[in-house]
């Protein structure tokens, strides 16, 4: 009994990751909105999904802080802001600078190159999945770093970033169109890690994520449903220019 009791708490273990992975994905990709309430019953009808493992998912959503228990209600998808981005590129921009150094020496160039073009080619034709092409990209240099802990931190934080993106598209903002993006956006990044400048690799990849930030906020602020969206503006933000 107790083998039969331990593979069904693993079944159940399993069924749960899964969940929490089909969530996460929803609710990073603005299928489920930043801003919108959902119910424990309501992920269960959508996703035919049972409520055990609906249960575990969102308990591990909320430690993520991507949603917000809300007692007897169910629970808040956590909400964009405009300091939160300001945070979350900013953490990008610190760490992406200490594994661009990290990865000196240890990450494949002509691979990077390969996606980079694939990214390039693809954006400008209108494929889909080409974030998912860029973030490898990111996933390389996170993995070449060789700090786990730093690389488990910078994939949340690209996740995060990847929700902004998401939500900018889902609301009409203006940001990367196809006929914007070129080979030559990555080319400096590349170059540093290639002629193994520690230093310019990680002002480069600085410079590069606090580009994105701004391109993002300029995004959002051009959306002609500004006025209308679930983001929130704290007393102590500030736009730059």
């Amino acid at each position: 009994m107790r083998k039969v009791s331990g593979e069904r708490e693993d079944e159940r273990s399993d069924l749960g990751d899964q969940a929490y992975r089909l969530l996460y994905r929803e609710i990073v990709r603005c299928r489920i909105l930043p801003g919108q309430d959902i119910t424990e019953a309501q992920m269960c009808e959508t996703y035919g999904l049972s409520r055990s493992p609906v249960r575990r998912a969102l308990a591990l959503l909320a430690h993520d802080g991507l949603i917000t228990p809300i007692p007897r209600l169910g629970f808040h998808v956590s909400d964009i802001s405009l300091v939160t981005i300001r945070q979350i590129f900013e953490m990008r921009a610190a760490l992406e600078g200490v594994a661009a150094r990290a990865c000196i020496g240890r990450v494949d160039v002509a691979a990077l190159r390969s996606l980079n073009r694939r990214y390039a080619e693809g954006a400008n034709a209108g494929q889909h999945g080409m974030m998912d092409v860029h973030n490898q990209m990111h996933h390389m240099i996170y993995a070449a770093s060789n700090n786990p802990i730093m690389e488990k931190v910078l994939n949340q934080l690209l996740d995060q970033s990847n929700r902004i993106a998401y939500f900018v598209s889902k609301v009409g903002g203006r940001g990367n169109e196809g006929s914007d993006v070129t080979l030559d956006e990555h080319e400096l990044l590349f170059a540093a890690l290639e002629a193994n400048d520690a230093e310019n690799a990680a002002t480069q990849f600085h410079f590069h994520v606090r580009e994105s930030e701004q391109r993002v906020i300029a995004a959002l602020l051009s959306s002609r449903y500004f006025s209308d969206l679930p983001i929130r503006i704290h007393s102590d933000a500030s736009v730059d220019g």
